[in-house]
């Protein structure tokens, strides 16, 4: 179930996240990899947006994994996919502070 915002600037900004990962989605699928995008500025994102590009999609990926295997220490298992295969989805991501 999607979350709703109470402000029309959240409400913009979740709009903007569904776009962007459309468009990242389409890049995807044309063959586009990570390493080529352009680098993103982290620190400019809005919070639904950073979280969309940079923390969700290794953790849906590790989060389904951990399901099919189903380890008795989920928490470590979990750790140790997300440092495993971290490189792959650093790419792209910048924090200029």
């Amino acid at each position: 179930m999607p979350h709703r915002f109470r402000s029309d600037k959240k409400m913009d900004s979740e709009a903007e996240s569904s776009e962007a990962k459309t468009s990242a989605s389409g890049a995807e699928s044309n063959g586009e990899s990570r390493a080529k995008r352009p680098r993103m500025d982290v620190n400019s994102l809005p919070t639904r947006q950073y979280l969309d590009q940079t923390v969700v999609p290794i953790l849906l990926q590790a989060v389904t994994q951990l399901n099919k295997e189903r380890p008795t220490d989920p928490i470590e298992w979990l750790a140790n996919y997300l440092l495993k295969n971290k490189p792959q989805f650093t790419n792209g991501v910048s924090n200029n502070s």
